[in-house]
């Protein structure tokens, strides 16, 4: 047997091994995607504002590994004192977040819904000035102007509508996790067919 064919065996082997352990890791992150998707299409606002305290959580955490990491590294790095800084900062976020979980939500909803709409008017206007450029080579490039309007129609929406944008793009997020989870879903039994039978799972 040559050197080639022992590698892919080896490497079937192995691939077939690291199938057989991780399956069940891809299914609970899909069923961990669903639901977290259905959550925020039937519950979106309260979805979020626990979401929110899920990475107010992280902030706290993180910040004190942060300023422990700092402190270590005082013999060794001269600018430690910013690490502490930040973790400090890190902790004060996260303080923030969970005195104020709502107000910390709608400030969040509220930023993401104006970087949106900042885009929208940056790819609005850029699409305008572009049609314009080019509009003689496209026979009028009819689509690219629809386009453009569209995306600055979007824009003041979103500014005139904060609100209920905010909660359609949590809507939206829902959705998108429903049909990443499904996928998870069904790509982990895939995974567990490959642990069992290995790479002859693919040829049926």
């Amino acid at each position: 047997m040559s050197d080639v064919d022992t590698r892919e065996i080896g490497g079937g082997a192995g691939l077939q091994k690291f199938c057989a352990q991780v399956w069940w890791l891809v299914l609970l992150r899909g069923i961990c995607l669903l639901i977290l998707g259905i959550l925020l299409v039937t519950r979106p606002a309260l979805t979020a504002v626990v979401l929110m305290q899920f990475i107010g959580a992280y902030f706290l955490v993180d910040g004190l590994f942060t300023i422990i990491h700092a402190f270590q590294g005082t013999r060794h790095r001269s600018n430690w004192g910013w690490g502490v800084l930040m973790g400090v900062l890190e902790m004060l976020t996260g303080l923030i977040i969970f005195a104020q979980p709502f107000i910390s939500t709608v400030i969040a909803a509220d930023m993401l819904v104006f970087i949106v709409a900042f885009m929208a008017f940056l790819f609005g206007f850029v699409g305008l000035v572009t049609w314009w450029q080019v509009r003689h080579d496209l026979n009028g490039g009819w689509g690219m102007l629809a386009g453009s309007l569209l995306a600055l129609f979007a824009g003041v929406i979103l500014l005139l509508y904060p609100e209920q944008s905010a909660k359609t793009y949590l809507i939206l997020m829902g959705v998108g996790a429903i049909l990443g989870g499904i996928v998870q879903i069904f790509a982990s039994f895939m995974v567990r067919k490959l642990g069992k039978e290995g790479l002859a799972a693919l040829q049926d």
